[in-house]
């Protein structure tokens, strides 16, 4: 499954490149079929408009990236995983929070 935010004609949310989710992946675990994968992409390198490079920060620590999951098909989220992001500028590193 994917979902891109931005295209042409439609921008970034809130104008801002790191709030984009532009892949989502989900697939079973390798050898045990009772649990699953999640894999999140946000933030293009590239905007299509305006056109040009984003900025550098892959992620906006001001902002809370959830992923909600229905398991029983009734169209409400039965597992919710929400993630915030810091960068310590001063020590050039990132974290995750859950």
């Amino acid at each position: 499954m994917s979902h891109h935010y931005s295209g042409p004609n439609i921008g970034f949310p809130r104008r801002d490149a790191r709030l984009d989710l532009t892949d989502l992946y989900a697939f079973p675990k390798p050898g045990d079929p009772d649990k699953s994968i999640l894999i999140m992409n946000v933030h293009p390198s590239v905007g299509l408009n305006p056109p040009g490079p984003t900025i550098r920060e892959p992620f906006a620590p001001e902002a809370r990236y959830e992923l909600k999951i229905d398991t029983d098909g009734d169209a409400v989220a039965n597992i919710s995983y929400e993630m915030r992001f810091s960068f310590d500028r001063a020590r050039g590193t990132r974290g995750a929070g859950w």
